[in-house]
């Protein structure tokens, strides 16, 4: 009989912790954050025609996700944050209330690495960018 109380305490334990709310903004993102680089790339109907490679960081580009929702960014374009742990998307928000979406690729508790995508029709050719932002937590 004590197997079923430790099943059931168990299921319990998990059932509470696997119910976060999805927009929770603690958890392995919180923390200070430094790109380390940024890779843009672009095709033209399948083709790729534009890469650029950035590692030209420093100090003032640190992010600090707080658990709160707030953000410190060096950059100072954005204030604010939030993430999706089910969908894995990371929203940065400006003061004017726009925000961009990425998809958090890769969250470890030393890495991440966001990624954007969009396609547009640009002279009647399908045009595919993509930005991949790395990051190293401080």
């Amino acid at each position: 009989m004590s197997h079923l109380y430790a099943f059931v305490l168990a299921f319990i334990i998990n059932l509470g912790c696997t119910n976060l709310p999805s927009e929770q903004n603690n958890g392995n993102i919180a923390g200070k954050w430094m790109p380390v680089r940024s890779v843009m790339s672009a095709t033209e109907n399948g083709e790729k025609s534009y890469e650029k490679t950035d590692t030209s960081f420093s100090s003032i580009d640190l992010m600090h996700f707080k658990p709160n929702g707030e953000l410190e960014d060096g950059g100072q374009r954005y204030e604010g944050y939030t993430y999706n742990r089910q969908t894995k998307e990371l929203t940065l928000h400006e003061s004017n209330g726009d925000g961009i979406t990425f998809l958090v690729r890769t969250l470890t508790s030393q890495q991440m690495i966001i990624v954007r995508e969009d396609e547009e029709q640009y002279n009647n050719k399908r045009r595919h960018m993509k930005l991949e932002i790395y990051f190293k937590k401080r």
